[in-house]
């Protein structure tokens, strides 16, 4: 199915709003973070009454928004409600309350509202929105990336424009994640960490992968990179980064699809020294 531009730009609007409106449920429960009510995810970490707020809200508009649509976000996550993506011609929403959950209880400013819309598997629009810092970004299947401030300015749009990365690695500031497997030792995650950012300028992690992505189709990393993502984490900034000219692969170089286990962003032609150097 095409989504004309009219669509896709209504869509994106409708998701700005829900955003916003999450983002300000988000930052009423920031207020009184001490007394927050965690809930334990065991390996799948932590969440909290925000999460679950904003979460609440987000399925109840799209849902009288739209009615036909699926939905799979991660407090209301199971094994079964993953196969919802391998639905054909079905829109589904793939929603993040919260990215960076850890981040928001402890009072860092890094967290994000993640909201997709995937179609046969393929995002097809996509907003990633830090309600402390007012940064939003946005993107539509082939009309473009953008980001928009709404503490600063909501009215200016900044276009995320393509553009070749020609640096040397030890010019590059990256995200990148320990690639190991989760019986390994603490000791063989960085020996394999550090393997995969010798050279580089400097390394930041800021515990949002939604963010990170995004802050590489910004130009504020140069690449990003990591295993074990979740569909939600994801969906929306593998889109801002591709219609902003970032490759998104796994770490065999092939095109990066939802599901799969491996994440690497970047520009070319950086995105293969790195894909070289994480294949060895």
């Amino acid at each position: 199915m095409k989504i004309t531009k009219k669509k896709s730009q209504d869509i994106l609007r409708f998701m700005q709003d829900i955003a916003y409106e999450a983002g300000e449920i988000i930052l009423k429960y920031q207020k009184k973070r001490q007394s927050l009510v965690i809930i334990e995810k065991g390996a799948d970490g932590i969440a909290s009454e925000a999460d679950q707020a904003s979460e609440k809200f987000l399925i109840s508009a799209i849902n009288e928004k739209f009615p036909s649509h699926l939905i799979l976000s991660e407090e209301d996550y199971s094994e079964n409600k993953i196969q919802k993506l391998k639905n054909k011609d079905k829109f589904i929403w793939v929603l993040d309350p919260l990215d960076g959950t850890n981040n928001f209880v402890n009072g860092i400013p890094i967290y994000a509202i993640s909201i997709a819309l995937v179609y046969n598997k393929k995002p097809v629009a996509g907003l990633v929105y830090n309600p402390l810092s007012g940064e939003c970004f946005y993107a539509a299947e082939n009309l473009g990336a953008f980001l928009v401030d709404y503490r600063i300015n909501p009215l200016k749009t900044f276009e995320l424009k393509s553009f070749p990365n020609e640096k040397n690695m030890a010019d590059c500031i990256f995200s990148p994640s320990p690639i190991y497997t989760k019986s390994n030792k603490f000791e063989s995650q960085l020996s394999t960490f550090n393997k995969n950012i010798t050279g580089a300028r400097a390394v930041r992690r800021l515990g949002s992968a939604a963010l990170e992505l995004c802050y590489v189709a910004n130009g504020n990393f140069d690449a990003y990179w990591e295993q074990n993502l979740k569909p939600w984490d994801v969906a929306a900034a593998i889109l801002i980064c591709e219609e902003s000219g970032v490759l998104v692969s796994e770490y065999n170089g092939k095109r990066y699809t939802i599901g799969k286990d491996s994440i690497i962003a970047a520009r070319a032609p950086l995105h293969g020294k790195i894909l070289g150097k994480i294949k060895k």
